[in-house]
């Protein structure tokens, strides 16, 4: 039994090492942030009420990286431009035997693991960044494995493999999910995130910026509902790309599918033609093949 002085000191000693030892240091348990992942659209779950905070948080721990920077567009504006093609798709082997611009999309890739939400106060300069990074990690994660046919042949493409965005580890499903879909809650952006597939909307050879993602994501959803969209007149039926069947439950904001589809139906006939109740909307299977061009 110890007697009531010693009991004392040894809570007096008990407290000077909860303080750091009474020289003023103190001490943090630092844990690293969970890697979510999802299915690939390919099995999709149902839709569930997803609640995230406005912006990415910032890493669970900054002692090894550098401040918190803004992302420049510059160097991969440089790399769509020389490798992005006007029919939507990516010349992969090109990119590949190119050392130098291979170097390039490296430091780009690292560029989005050290940028910062923070550093954006506007939500669409945010929605921008995390566009632009998911389809650089996109082509950056084909680059490493070139060749390949599919992403859908590479284990895990979506759902496993992690990248480093904003200081922290996401799947390209988690930042598509649990960022680009559940913080802006923005229809549009399925028609701007690019799989690297041909049946994925096309990859445009414009990044992303606060000035012009409004417009672009007009421009884009147009495009590919313009693209993808056919009538089966003897069928009575409205065929559109499967991805308003996975996310179906993005486009009730706007009315429904049926409802976005018509608002951004270009074609005056057509647009009668899908906004007709009795036509039955189909999907067309999803082509995973990768949209490389040579």
């Amino acid at each position: 039994m110890l007697s009531t002085t010693r009991r004392a000191l040894v809570c007096i000693s008990l407290v000077l090492s909860a303080c750091g030892g009474g020289n003023g240091a103190t001490t943090s348990a630092e844990g690293s942030a969970p890697v979510a992942t999802r299915t690939t659209p390919a099995e999709p779950e149902g839709e569930a009420a997803l609640t995230a905070p406005a912006v990415d948080p910032e890493p669970a721990s900054n002692a090894a990286m550098p401040a918190p920077t803004s992302f420049d567009v510059t160097a991969w504006a440089s790399l769509l431009s020389t490798y992005a093609t006007e029919d939507g798709g990516f010349r992969y082997a090109a990119l590949v035997a190119n050392a130098g611009d291979r170097a390039t999309l490296q430091q780009v890739v690292e560029a989005v693991g050290f940028a910062s939400p923070i550093a954006y106060p506007e939500r669409s300069a945010q929605l921008a960044f995390y566009i632009n990074a998911y389809n650089i990690l996109t082509v950056s994660a084909v680059v490493e494995r070139f060749p390949i046919e599919s992403v859908m042949s590479v284990p895990g493409f979506f759902d496993t493999i992690t990248h480093t965005v904003a200081g922290n580890p996401r799947t390209l499903n988690a930042l598509e999910n649990d960022i680009i879909r559940a913080q802006f809650s923005e229809p549009r952006i399925h028609f701007a995130v690019n799989c690297a597939s041909v049946g994925c909307p096309w990859l445009d050879r414009t990044p992303f910026t606060a000035e012009n993602l409004d417009a672009s994501l007009t421009r884009l959803t147009r495009q590919f509902v313009g693209q993808s969209t056919s009538i089966d007149s003897r069928r009575r039926r409205v065929v559109v790309s499967q991805i308003f069947e996975w996310f179906a439950g993005d486009f009730q904001a706007a009315g429904g599918v049926r409802a976005f589809l018509v608002a951004h139906t270009d074609h005056e006939q057509t647009r009668v033609q899908v906004a007709d109740e009795r036509m039955r909307i189909a999907y067309t299977p999803y082509d995973w093949a990768l949209n490389a061009r040579p």
